[in-house]
């Protein structure tokens, strides 16, 4: 008898182990509904300082890819975040002002990827309180242009522009999460990186609703700021920022 107690005994702790370190996964697709700020400097003096709102660049999207998943087991776990946007305009022919019937064409396609490749550690081991983000942030920016200029039918200049460049930089950020009343809970996300990049920032706060028989699935709503200063040429300066709010549906498994 007592042999077999200590079986049973062996068997739910080794059962109660193996459930405890089993891995938890989420899924998050996403929606980030950001306004795109350029700002360029050369010698200290501002030659561009605009800001592109969402509303003019949903008009050129052409695809986007945005999504986050995350894999934690106990305390660690590791986090993959994917934002890959490609706009694309095709204005044809345009008259030149004051141009003795020139028209000028540009076909333009533009793409940007952010890819944030993270562990993660979480003391307590239960997604709230304070947690820890370390690892590598992606940065890559495609532009493809076409620039044509046009007397009647024929061409007096044709020229395209291509460029590639990819920014890596070492990632390291902190998490808060927390309960509220029902099932709300709240979320502030801050992280840093450079390397690739002269200096890169990002804040999100966000609050979120669970639902479902296990509260398996969470609908969120935030905001995100990310900041980013980019190397150029010895005399220039590029700084970009992407701002908007986001919304998120979370499923997990």
């Amino acid at each position: 008898m007592k042999t077999r107690i200590l079986v049973a005994a062996i068997a739910l702790t080794v059962a109660g182990t193996a459930s405890a370190e089993a891995w938890r996964w989420s899924v998050t697709p996403y929606l980030w509904a950001t306004d795109v700020g350029i700002d360029v400097a050369v010698h200290d003096r501002a030659l561009v300082d605009t800001t592109i709102p969402f509303d003019d660049l949903l008009e050129d999207l052409d695809s986007a890819a945005l999504l986050r998943v995350e894999a934690m087991r106990g305390e660690h776990g590791m986090a993959l975040d994917l934002f890959d946007v490609v706009l694309r305009d095709e204005s044809g022919r345009v008259p030149l002002p004051g141009g003795p019937g020139d028209e000028l064409s540009l076909n333009a396609e533009i793409g940007m990827t952010l890819l944030d490749i993270t562990g993660v550690y979480d003391p307590e081991g239960d997604g709230q309180g304070l947690g820890l983000l370390y690892g590598a942030r992606l940065l890559n920016q495609r532009e493809n242009l076409a620039v044509g200029l046009y007397a009647g039918e024929d061409a007096l200049a044709d020229r395209r522009i291509e460029a590639d460049d990819t920014y890596v930089d070492g990632l390291l950020g902190l998490r808060y999460a927390g309960s509220l009343p029902g099932r709300w809970d709240y979320e502030l996300v801050a992280d840093v990186s450079t390397g690739g990049t002269e200096f890169t920032w990002s804040v999100a706060p966000a609050i979120g609703f669970r639902f479902g028989s296990r509260e398996q699935y969470r609908l969120t709503a935030g905001y995100r700021h990310l900041a980013m200063d980019l190397p150029s040429g010895q005399a220039a300066d590029l700084d970009m920022t992407l701002t908007g709010f986001l919304v998120g549906f979370r499923f997990e498994f």
